[in-house]
């Protein structure tokens, strides 16, 4: 039994009152073997009543934090306290979230000094999403000693006693802190007038669906909105707009800006403000705060006229999965320098529930997965969440399992859009796409993979390895595994291939891979015939879905060339560019 739980035990037992001193010597009793000697440090006991009495503000721990940001981050952070309103857009994997939390501790210490209290108000898509972020604000805000109560405004549920078990010898228990859901905006009213009323900031974390519930309370402070892209959809921007008038600080954060049009979307300055602080996806992998994108694509040998199939085909999809997982894994350990330490986790974006659920309950999925020791998580508003094929209520538990996950372990995740956006995830390496995705969806999926492995970043912060030395690293790339053969994703997909031309275009990828082995080996090419037969067209797309993507991209590097060349001559310079890629 934990000093808490004894505390709180003599509080219920009011027959027998026994002192704070008497359950600590107690405890003692119970969890500690005699020793000749005491050590003569200060005993748990004493630290829990200091805390108690002083609840001293601990700056130099927000010093610490703020040390450990990025140039990247920082430059955000001044960048954002210019103005009261904008758009900070930065490549998912980089750390958005320490730039969310840095900007409201530092307000929060500013106003605490001040004898004064504020109302913070983190703004997401996604319950999952709102949960990670309020993990991450809380836990500084409680080192820092600010004092706090959190408000969750969604439908999600959430326990306290968590926070109490984890902070309680920092001081924090029901008298020094108070958290509570709810969607009603009455109670919002009142949590925040109880809050104020016992002189603590009050954190609010909001889903965009709720988050016109937070008009009940009269100034907020500061507000940050993670994937602001999702915000432009129109019945979250009218919950923004009943709020917006009430709120002093607006900042908007996302890593794939969505516009419509001038002025529509994230271009509506009256609403999101000017683009503060942008930093192109290229920049974060010159400078090793992310990794470097590869793709490639897999096309099975099916028993068909050579047409593609459905994704609803069970047991295609299934062999789908399997065979694109022990790709990837094949190619991840001949790419890593220490293959030993990183297993493969491969997510897997469906198409729908229903093709998520054939492979979930598919026997033979399930057979090689258990022999193969290979852990699955599976995310569906429609099925459940299951942890390797056990349905779980809570999806918080079966996130902090996921979260758990070892780099060495092997695991896929399936999912169709939940994980996809804002979710840290552990050490993803490879996302698996069994359907068309737009070009913010498709960024945001290769986000979950684009994050340094924990062993690669601390090697490269302390100049170890630099961030062109990707044969140093244990995990080098993040990849793109296309399945050719389906329906959705295959070469009549024009909207998917210009989605992933720009995913080259952005990312600067390696295009070997997407090339044939006689146009990429070195040797002596022979010019084709201009006049080139539609079947031999058509094989050509079919072997190699991708290629004309890459050859359009090295075509437009020659655009601005002013020399004059022959067909024969321009062919070369092509080859020769693309050997350069």
């Amino acid at each position: 039994m934990s000093l808490l739980d004894l505390y709180e035990q003599h509080v219920q037992e009011q027959s027998k009152p026994k002192s704070l001193l008497d359950l600590y010597e107690q405890h003692l009793k119970e969890t500690t073997p005699p020793t000749p000697t005491t050590p003569s440090t200060k005993s748990l006991l004493d630290q829990v009543i200091e805390s108690r009495a002083t609840r001293a503000l601990h700056e130099e721990v927000y010093a610490q934090y703020v040390a450990q940001h990025r140039a990247h981050q920082t430059q955000a952070i001044a960048d954002a306290t210019k103005s009261s309103i904008g758009q900070i857009i930065i490549p998912t994997g980089t750390g958005k979230t320490r730039v969310q939390i840095s900007l409201h501790v530092a307000d929060m210490i500013a106003k605490t000094k001040q004898e004064q209290t504020g109302v913070y108000v983190i703004g997401a898509h996604r319950l999952l999403l709102c949960k990670q972020l309020m993990d991450e604000l809380q836990d500084l805000c409680i080192k820092v000693g600010l004092p706090i109560n959190v408000l969750y405004v969604g439908s999600a549920r959430h326990d306290e006693k968590h926070v109490y078990d984890q902070y309680f010898n920092m001081g924090v228990d029901k008298d020094t802190y108070e958290s509570t859901y709810t969607t009603s905006g009455k109670e919002v009213k009142k949590f925040w007038e109880k809050t104020k009323a016992k002189g603590r900031h009050l954190i609010v974390v909001s889903t965009y669906h709720s988050f016109d519930k937070l008009k009940n309370i009269d100034a907020i402070d500061l507000c940050t909105y993670d994937e602001a892209h999702t915000t432009i959809a129109e019945d979250f921007t009218e919950n923004i707009a009943e709020v917006f008038p009430r709120i002093k600080r607006n900042y908007f954060f996302t890593a794939t800006r969505k516009v419509n049009g001038e002025y529509g979307g994230m271009n509506d300055e009256a609403l999101y403000g000017s683009v503060l602080s942008s930093v192109p996806p290229k920049a974060m992998i010159d400078a090793g705060e992310i990794v470097m994108p590869r793709i490639h694509t897999i096309k099975l040998d099916v028993e068909t006229t050579g047409e593609v199939v459905s994704e609803k085909n069970e047991s295609m999809l299934v062999k789908t999965v399997i065979e694109a997982f022990q790709e990837h894994k094949a190619r991840l350990k001949e790419d890593s320098a220490h293959p030993d330490q990183i297993g493969a986790k491969l997510l897997v974006s469906a198409k729908g529930s229903i093709e998520l659920n054939l492979i979930q309950n598919n026997l033979d999925f399930r057979a090689w997965c258990h022999a193969n020791s290979i852990r699955v998580f599976s995310y569906s508003s429609e099925y459940g969440n299951y942890e390797n094929f056990v349905q779980e209520a809570d999806r918080n538990k079966v996130y902090e399992s996921m979260r758990d996950l070892k780099d060495t372990d092997e695991c896929i995740l399936l999912h169709i859009d939940i994980l996809t956006e804002g979710i840290d995830l552990p050490s993803i390496t490879g996302v698996l796409l069994l359907r068309h995705l737009n070009e913010a969806k498709l960024f945001q999926a290769l986000g979950r993979a684009l994050r340094l492995l924990k062993y690669d970043r601390a090697k490269l912060y302390s100049g170890e390895i630099s961030p062109t030395d990707r044969d140093k690293f244990t995990k080098p790339y993040a990849y793109i595994i296309l399945p050719m053969h389906l329906e959705k994703m295959s070469e009549s997909s024009e909207e998917m291939k210009a989605t992933i031309r720009r995913v080259i275009s952005e990312y600067g990828i390696p295009t070997e891979e997407f090339l044939p082995p006689e146009e990429f080996g070195g040797s002596s090419i022979d010019y084709l015939d201009p006049v080139t037969g539609k079947g031999e067209i058509e094989i050509k797309n079919k072997l190699y879905p991708l290629l004309h993507v890459i050859e359009d991209l090295v075509i437009e590097s020659l655009k601005n060339s002013a020399v004059d060349k022959t067909p024969e001559e321009k062919y070369q310079a092509i080859m020769d560019l693309v050997k350069t890629f």
